[in-house]
């Protein structure tokens, strides 16, 4: 990267920077884009120039958050110490965290960009490289035989991704009024009940248990007397 570039990437992230901050303490609406260049110094129109609105700051912040969920992925795939079931749990430990340590910001994001419902644009286009990279993990699960493998690793990784996003999602809203449990004890109650449904061992006793009632319900043939 050249030093233009760098300087460019340096306004950009300060420009992000000072509105996560404004966004914090004042709140999305009340922050105006004036308020962020009278801050930082700068005309509206260098501010224009990396962000047209307003709204695509959030964007920005949405894509991060994306961006940083499809690396750590990367990272356990890269990883071969311990059991793709692990590697599942470290991850839901590692999103739940993040959104923990800044619960009001990462609510704001994710409502404001609709994250969790795009269903085109950059933002489906950066969930479906997570959904890839969940879909490797899966895969390299079932090879390593501890991951059932009676199922697509990709619908495997739709099934969780799913289960999350209703977690997450009634986090951010506020679905349980009345219920205070922290995100990762949700998201860790969740992926337990998952991966022991996907485990080899459990897929196992679930086909035989199927196997013997489809004995018992099967009527018996009749013996034709001679």
């Amino acid at each position: 990267m050249g030093l233009r570039e760098e300087k460019k990437a340096e306004q950009r992230r300060a420009i992000l920077n000072t509105a996560a901050a404004l966004f914090r303490k004042r709140g999305y609406e009340e922050t105006r884009v004036r308020d962020i260049v009278e801050r930082l110094r700068i005309s509206e129109v260098t501010f224009f120039n990396y962000f047209p609105t307003k709204d695509a700051l959030i964007m920005a912040f949405a894509v991060e958050m994306l961006e940083y969920s499809i690396a750590s992925v990367k990272r356990e795939l890269e990883r071969h110490d311990c059991s793709v079931p692990d590697r599942i749990r470290s991850l839901m430990r590692q999103w739940a965290t993040s959104w923990d340590e800044d619960p009001e910001f990462h609510a704001l994001v994710a409502r404001q960009s609709r994250m969790m419902t795009d269903v085109k644009g950059v933002l489906a286009e950066r969930s479906h490289q997570l959904y890839k990279q969940y879909e490797r993990l899966f895969a390299e699960g079932q090879k390593r035989g501890e991951i059932r493998a009676d199922h697509k690793p990709l619908h495997l990784a739709e099934m969780m991704e799913g289960m999350l996003i209703l977690i997450a999602g009634n986090w951010v809203s506020g679905w349980w009024e009345n219920r205070s449990d922290p995100l990762e004890e949700r998201f860790m109650n969740a992926v337990t009940v998952f991966l022991e449904g996907c485990s080899t061992v459990k897929s196992a006793r679930s086909r035989a248990f199927r196997a013997q009632r489809r004995l018992k319900t099967t009527p018996a043939k009749k013996v034709r007397r001679v």
